[in-house]
């Protein structure tokens, strides 16, 4: 696989007035992949598209197989360390305070309980890298096509990489891998345009005010919560907004050189915010770990609407759109839309 240079879209995020997370930037990408022969996943498929995704990057990069990674020599310099376990250096003076840091990546799968697939039909699912984790996208791609040839689902059903395509800030997308041609491209410096750009510029000219003091999130993948130990059976507003703002901070910190701060002054306010409807449901789902056997994990799914002073909360819950909330949001849980 040849790499070449050019400008892939970067999303730098700015002007949120939190020093912390203008730090923060993404890459989001859509893969593309079609069948070889006959696919049986699960109708949740964010699992299994880890699993297979993680035993492939393992099996690619690691020397000491036999060696568990908190015990490596190389943790601190291994790709497979870096997005999979995520050490916190020695140094970092929260490290007593987390065991490990939130992983830089996000794979959200297609958005349907369709089970079977054939040879003529391709799945789309998307890959958010988020800071330094973008450094390892050759990574990434190559785990891709070994992937298909491992084999994914009941059956390990074989499938080919097609192409990898970049989000632009425009919506559009730009392709920077095919298979046809086994190049990919890769931007040698960040591009400071925004996925946001219009919210963050309406926030900075302090015309974010709403025709309407409410807004709707849309859970399309099941959201999980804890609250005081327990997983949450409603989300209040300032429930919502203080995991997702510990989220983004941490992922500011850990991947993008980003400095860690209170986040009192900029929370004051969110109890103020209420619920004014929810359609919320739980929805149960399961899925097999190698490592920890068959796991239950539900989660909340459908809308919910709050009403309040929302203007100053708007722009985080924009990121959140692209670096979902809650637990186990790496193999997807927890992405929703703002409307």
């Amino acid at each position: 696989m040849a790499i070449i240079a050019v400008h892939s879209y970067n999303s730098l995020i700015k002007d949120i007035t939190l020093n912390t997370l203008n730090s923060l930037y993404l890459h989001k990408y859509q893969i593309t992949i079609q069948p070889e022969e006959p696919i049986t996943l699960p109708a949740y498929k964010g699992s299994a598209l880890r699993g297979v995704f993680g035993h492939s990057l393992r099996k690619t990069i690691c020397v000491q197989k036999d060696t568990d990674c908190r015990e490596c020599l190389l943790r601190l310099k291994c790709v497979y360390s870096y997005i999979f376990e995520t050490p916190i250096p020695e140094d970092d003076p929260f490290c007593r305070k987390y065991s490990s840091a939130l992983h830089p990546y996000i794979i959200t799968p297609p958005i349907t309980t369709k089970r079977y697939f054939k040879e003529d039909e391709q799945l789309h699912f998307e890959v958010v890298l988020i800071g330094k984790a973008n450094d390892y996208l050759p990574y990434f791609v190559y785990t891709f096509i070994e992937m298909g040839k491992m084999g994914i689902g009941k059956d390990r059903g074989r499938f080919k990489l097609i192409n990898v395509s970049a989000h632009q800030d425009d919506g559009s997308s730009i392709e920077i891998f095919n298979s046809s041609d086994n190049i990919l491209k890769v931007s040698q410096h960040k591009i400071d345009s925004e996925i946001l750009s219009p919210i963050f510029n309406e926030s900075k000219s302090g015309q974010t005010h709403r025709s309407a003091p409410t807004l709707t999130l849309v859970f399309d993948t099941p959201v999980r919560i804890k609250d005081e130990g327990d997983l949450a059976a409603e989300l209040p507003f300032n429930l919502l907004i203080k995991r997702l703002y510990d989220r983004a901070v941490l992922l500011s910190h850990y991947h993008c050189q980003g400095e860690m701060e209170n986040g009192d002054k900029f929370l004051d306010g969110v109890s103020e915010v209420r619920i004014k409807d929810s359609r919320l449901r739980w929805y149960d789902w399961e899925r097999y770990s190698s490592r920890k056997g068959r796991m239950k994990l539900g989660g909340l799914m459908g809308s919910i609407s709050y009403e309040g002073n929302l203007d100053k909360f708007l722009p985080l819950l924009k990121i959140g759109e692209y670096i979902h909330v809650g637990k186990a949001v790496t193999f997807g849980l927890g992405r929703y839309r703002v409307t």
